[in-house]
C-alpha cells in the first residue's frame, strides 16, 4: 500500500534536491506534468521516463536541480 506515492515522492526529492523546498516545488512540478504527459502520449512506458529524468538529474547534478553543493 502506497508503493506508488513513496516512488514519485522519492523522484520529486531526487528531481529537487534534498532540504530544498523550492527544489521540492520544481521536482514536484515536473513529476507531474510528465506523469500526465506520459500517461496520454506512452502509457505504456510513463513511469520508466520518471526514472530516467531522475538518473538525468543525479549524472548531471548529483544535490539535484536545488540542492546545496
Amino acid at each position: 500500500m502506497g508503493v506508488d506515492a513513496l516512488v514519485l515522492s522519492f523522484i520529486v526529492v531526487v528531481i529537487g534536491g534534498l532540504g530544498s523546498l523550492e527544489g521540492a516545488l520544481a521536482g514536484a512540478l515536473i513529476v507531474g506534468v510528465v506523469r500526465e504527459t506520459g500517461i496520454t502520449l506512452f502509457p505504456e512506458i510513463e513511469l520508466a521516463v520518471l526514472y530516467l529524468i531522475a538518473a538525468v538529474v543525479l549524472l548531471v547534478r548529483p544535490a539535484g536541480i536545488f540542492g546545496r553543493a
